[in-house]
């Protein structure tokens, strides 16, 4: 993926199969418009005369998806693909607006006073209010609890 993102070249991964349907991750290059690349959760219906339904998906200019595909190929090989997946997260929070870990020295914030309800732990594109327009523009169904948490942030 980060191969296919610095070149700037179409790409389809993480194809799963569930009934009547397959889902995959696709990156669009210059799609729909040029110059601007769409990352995108696509299901396919088994049917083939039937439309590809765009699940979520962002778009953004193909210099940010090529910085994010050399980024992805330096840390990848840092990962250590090798080591046991964790079976709990160590020494951090989760966000109440997104549930991303919020570790000690990461740059979390905390509402008081500012809002309704107290807010501590925030990760800063909660913060900031990346998260919701995200999850807004994606049209993506939002928990009730993460919805409220990021309602009053966007007040705050």
């Amino acid at each position: 993926m980060g191969s296919a993102l610095a070149a700037g070249r179409g790409h389809v991964f993480g194809v799963t199969e569930g009934p009547g349907h397959r889902t995959a991750l696709a990156f669009l290059p210059d799609h729909p418009e040029e110059n601007v690349g769409t990352l995108a959760r696509v299901r396919t219906p088994e049917d083939p005369d039937a439309d590809v339904v765009f699940e979520r998906s962002a778009e953004r200019p193909m210099g940010l998806w090529a910085e994010a595909g050399e980024s992805l190929l330096r840390i990848v090989p840092l990962l250590g693909l090798d080591a046991p997946p964790a079976d709990e997260l160590e020494d951090c929070r989760l966000c109440p607006g997104c549930y991303r870990p919020v570790y000690e020295g990461s740059s979390s914030r905390t509402l008081i006073g500012a809002c309704q309800l107290p807010l501590m732990g925030l990760c800063r594109l909660c913060a900031e209010g990346s998260t919701l327009r995200s999850l807004r523009q994606a049209d993506v169904p939002i928990d009730t609890r993460q919805r409220a948490v990021l309602e009053t942030v966007a007040a705050a």
